[in-house]
């Protein structure tokens, strides 16, 4: 809220526009302000944060700043990304929209990931980025963790049944988003990766891949890969993707 004040925003408009960040911050969780007895104004003036910061000329601009600095190869993944968000696949012609980049740490995977945000959100293309880790979640733009987006079930196994409904807070918040960008994807079990791809299925209603969606995997095979409880080498192995 003192960030509104501070640019000059009426208290009152203020006060609305920090529960509208509230809300949207809460929405990605499948929450409302209304589960945490926090007031829901019908009346919202969308005073949007982007609005005051991160207006779409400084997203450009910033995407403009990092472009130079990328090397050829992050460059050409992060050109692909954006070519398969202008292309819908059909049973004719099924575009690549499955993406992974590889690289050891250090290796500005990370900044690849911010410089996709940013250039995608100044042409209105909706994004988030889910880890499997809170740690790693911390580090993103448009962070959040893969539970926490996708609501699989604790503990999840290969015959779990999904959280998310199409028509859910959740689910309708899924279908604004046309780029997933998946961090530590090593770490993630393969039924987990399994599940989230019959979800967005069924919550686009499409039968391609991850809901026809572009879906940019990032991970590093030389961390610890998925824990399997006790499990041996082989199984350990077998659940990776």
């Amino acid at each position: 809220m003192e960030d509104f004040i501070h640019h000059q925003v009426p208290f009152i408009l203020a006060k609305q526009a920090t529960l509208r960040q509230i809300e949207k911050i809460i929405y990605q969780s499948g929450k409302t302000l209304s589960d945490y007895n926090l007031p829901v104004d019908n009346e919202f003036i969308d005073f949007n944060l982007e609005n005051l910061n991160d207006n779409v000329q400084q997203l450009i601009d910033k995407a403009n700043r990092m472009r130079p600095l990328l090397n050829v190869n992050q460059l050409n993944i992060s050109n692909a990304v954006r070519a398969a968000l202008n292309k819908q696949p059909s049973v004719e012609k099924q575009y690549s929209r499955l993406f992974f980049m590889d690289g050891p740490a250090g290796s500005a995977k990370i900044f690849t990931y911010n410089y996709l945000i940013a250039g995608t959100s100044s042409r209105s293309v909706k994004s988030v980025t889910p880890a499997w880790t809170g740690i790693a979640a911390t580090l993103l733009t448009n962070r959040s963790t893969l539970h926490g987006l996708f609501k699989p079930p604790v503990p999840i196994l290969d015959y779990s049944t999904r959280n998310v409904t199409p028509n859910s807070i959740q689910g309708q918040f899924l279908r604004q988003v046309s780029l997933f960008m998946l961090d530590e994807t090593s770490m993630i079990p393969i039924h987990v990766l399994n599940a989230t791809d019959q979800l967005l299925k069924v919550v686009y209603n499409n039968n391609f891949p991850f809901g026809g969606k572009v879906i940019f995997f990032c991970g590093k095979f030389r961390q610890i890969l998925p824990v399997v409880k006790r499990g041996k080498l082989a199984e350990i192995v077998e659940s990776c993707i």
